[in-house]
Formats: structure tokens, sequence, C-alpha cells
């Protein structure tokens, strides 16, 4: 009867399956990752924050956080003013970030650097248009290009809960047209034409108010040209908790873009 022959052990090998590992992790960080954006994929300013702040503390860095006021013009960032508030985590804070960050894209690709600007007043957040953006000169019409950036403004502030009052602010030579005799006129005529725009937009009206303030709420003294086009601009104004519903003169505490 032939003997069996005995087989020999088999030595150690590598497991050739050591990448599936790297793979279903790569996948579970993919789905936590689309399971995020669905989750802020409505537009909602404070979610947007909100995840910034999570990414901020899960890579300990600042995200949309920055203790400086950053201005950008054309693309350049330069540092105008320091942001000393304490309340960097207060909504009014969160949202000022959100918008901020919402408008800087938009305006750099637009090529409108130093027209838009966004900060805090003492009434809330203001988002600063200058007049060139949305008028011809002693006119109050909205033409294609202005509605676009009005729409802009909406798509950002419409899921606030906030009033939002419109500010029509002229410099201080008067209309060079008959339709309007006053900067009266003009300045309230502007203020209505970018509130009667966002109603059309979708924007509540029971939200919305205007005011005109002719060239009684100057930023700049009206002493040269380009003081007076300073001057010349619509503030949109969101409003919080305390606003004493005086108008924005003061200069905003965040940069322009």
């Amino acid at each position: 009867m032939p003997k069996r022959k005995r087989s020999h052990a088999e030595g150690p090998h590598d497991n050739e399956e050591r990448w599936l590992l790297t793979y279903s992790d790569l996948i579970t960080l993919l789905f936590v990752l689309f399971v995020v954006m669905y989750a802020i994929s409505t537009t909602d300013v404070r979610k947007f924050v909100a995840l910034a702040q999570s990414v901020s503390a899960a890579f300990n860095a600042d995200v949309l956080q920055g203790q400086q006021a950053i201005s950008i013009d054309n693309g350049q960032d330069t540092t105008i003013q320091q942001d000393t508030s304490s309340s960097g985590t207060s909504p009014v804070q969160s949202d000022l970030q959100a918008i901020k960050a919402a408008l800087e894209d938009y305006a750099i690709g637009q090529g409108l650097g130093g027209e838009v600007e966004v900060g805090m007043a003492p009434q809330g957040i203001v988002i600063r248009l200058n007049d060139a953006l949305l008028f011809s000169s002693g006119r109050a019409h909205l033409d294609d290009h202005a509605l676009k950036l009005v729409s802009q403004v909406v798509n950002i502030i419409k899921p606030l809960p906030n009033a939002i009052r419109i500010e029509g602010n002229t410099d201080d030579q008067a209309p060079d047209g008959i339709l309007y005799t006053s900067n009266w006129d003009l300045s309230t005529a502007r203020a209505l034409a970018v509130l009667k725009a966002m109603i059309d937009l979708g924007m509540d009206p029971s939200r919305l108010s205007a005011q005109g303030n002719a060239q009684y709420n100057p930023i700049q003294p009206n002493t040269d040209d380009a003081s007076r086009a300073k001057n010349r601009r619509v503030d949109v104004v969101i409003t919080y908790p305390g606003d004493s519903s005086t108008p924005t003169t003061a200069p905003l505490a965040m940069p322009s873009f």
C-alpha cells in the first residue's frame, strides 16, 4: 500500500485585499460629505456658518472667523479695520459672516470691487449698494443689470426672519432732470424701486419698508466728486431687536468687497 504524501505547510503570504479597508474608509467619508451637502442644500445662511464653525473646530483652524476685517477690491485683499467684537457667535455676527461670504464671490466675479459693502451699523447688518450699480443719473428705474444684483441680494436675505429697511440716499446736488424736483423725491423713489423689485422677486411685503434720506445722511462730506459718489447709495438694512430705525450714517464696521 503506497504511503500518502504529506503536504507541506504553506508559509505566510501577503494579504492582497488590504486595499479594501482604505477603499471602504474613502466611501464612508464620501457618504458623510454628501449627507452634509444635502443638509445645507437649502439656502440658509445660519446653516452655512454652523458648517464653517464645525469645520474650524475639526481642523483647529479659523474658517470665516478672521479677527481682521478684509477689503476685497478686484480680487486683492487689503486689511482696513480690525473687528474687535466679542460676540462672534451671536446670531447677528453669524448672519454677517454668512452674508459677506455669499456676496463676496458675486461681487468679485462681476467686477464690483468697492461698489458693494457689507457691514455692521447700530441698526443691524447693512448691505450698501452704490447708486451707479442701480440707477442712471437722476433716475429711479432699475435696468436688467441692476435687477440681477437686487435678485442676488434677495436670494441671500430672504431666508432670514428679520425686517428689512431700504434707504435711498443722495449727494447734495439737486437732481438734473424734470422727473424729480428734489433729492427727497429722488431718494424716496429709488428706495421704493428697490422695495418693489424685492417684492416681485418673492420677498414678503410685510417685512419691507422704504425710507428716503435725501442728502441728509452722508457717510462722507460732500466736498468733491469722489465723496459725493460714496454718498449716492441705497442701503439695505437688516434690522435686529433694539433697532432705533435711525438712518445708517455711521461707517460700516466690516469691509467692502
